[in-house]
């Protein structure tokens, strides 16, 4: 995946996120997100897929076979037992195992990432749970024919899109094989936003993603590039949060802002949940809770 900004007007936008996401030019799909960034994907073909679905065809067929053998040891001692345990892993196997796979493992069976694909939202967002179980109950009727179904259903979209993939709203993507290095984003001397200077806007979990990823690898931009590419969802976010305090810190240190709003968010959450495990267990704030 690779990102680039642009620096359209906001009235744009709407047309530009529409255009990027209806022109698809050979096997890349570029979706341009709220905050302006266009994301490139390279699209699976049918053939890589097919590859990945038969590696995994092998693994779900030893994992029935390594249970059959189980069973028949433990059917000597409770026959009813493993007779039933059996039937639950056939059904986990042939409706669980995609839907697990990739709703837990950011969208990747075990044939999938040996061939370095993915399952994402076609909005460029990673699978989550219900849309990876979306797509793989609709499986069946991809399947029907030997997957003629599916297989025709790629060939005639754009995006490659098997029937699953159309009504969960997921493209499968080839990853790339570049590696950037990333260092850790140091937050110890970041201070969060001041709440009195933010309104109620809350960043979605996509976007402090983003965010992560790209303060931990600045390194490998320039001192210049990397502000220049971050000042554009630095504007972008304080817009969005209607930001009042020291503007200077979004147009002379946006990646400074950007580490500032991820540790405001991030750790906001995590406090809201320990403070909710607490208010459970009867204990105090968290910051009452490190006091004691």
């Amino acid at each position: 995946m690779t990102f680039t900004a642009t620096s359209e007007t906001a009235t744009d936008v709407p047309q530009r996120v529409d255009s990027f996401r209806h022109n698809v030019l050979g096997l890349e799909m570029q979706v341009e997100t709220p905050e302006n960034v266009i994301l490139t994907y390279q699209l699976a073909g049918p053939a890589q897929r097919y590859v990945a679905y038969m590696i995994d065809l092998v693994i779900r067929v030893l994992m029935v076979l390594g249970m059959m053998i189980i069973t028949r040891m433990l059917g000597i001692v409770l026959p009813g037992t493993a007779f039933g345990m059996f039937l639950v892993f056939s059904f986990l196997n042939t409706w669980g195992y995609y839907t697990i796979s990739e709703g837990f493992f950011k969208g990747q069976s075990i044939g999938k990432h040996f061939c370095g694909l993915r399952v994402i939202r076609d909005e460029g967002y990673p699978i989550t749970f219900w849309p990876a179980l979306l797509r793989n109950l609709v499986r069946s009727a991809d399947a029907i024919v030997f997957y003629g179904i599916g297989i025709t259903s790629m060939l005639l979209t754009r995006r490659f899109q098997r029937l699953g993939d159309l009504v969960a709203g997921t493209v499968v993507i080839q990853e790339r094989s570049l590696t950037l290095p990333r260092k850790p984003v140091i937050l110890d001397k970041i201070q969060p936003l001041n709440k009195n200077e933010i309104g109620s806007f809350l960043p979605r979990d996509e976007v402090l993603s983003l965010i992560d990823e790209f303060i931990g690898r600045r390194h490998v931009l320039t001192y210049d590039r990397g502000h220049a590419l971050a000042a554009i969802l630095a504007n972008s976010l304080a817009e969005r949060l209607n930001y009042s305090g020291d503007p200077k810190k979004v147009t002379h240190y946006p990646m400074a802002f950007l580490a500032a709003v991820y540790k405001t968010f991030s750790f906001a959450k995590e406090e809201e949940e320990q403070e909710a495990v607490n208010a459970y267990h009867g204990l105090g704030s968290p910051a009452e809770v490190n006091r004691e």
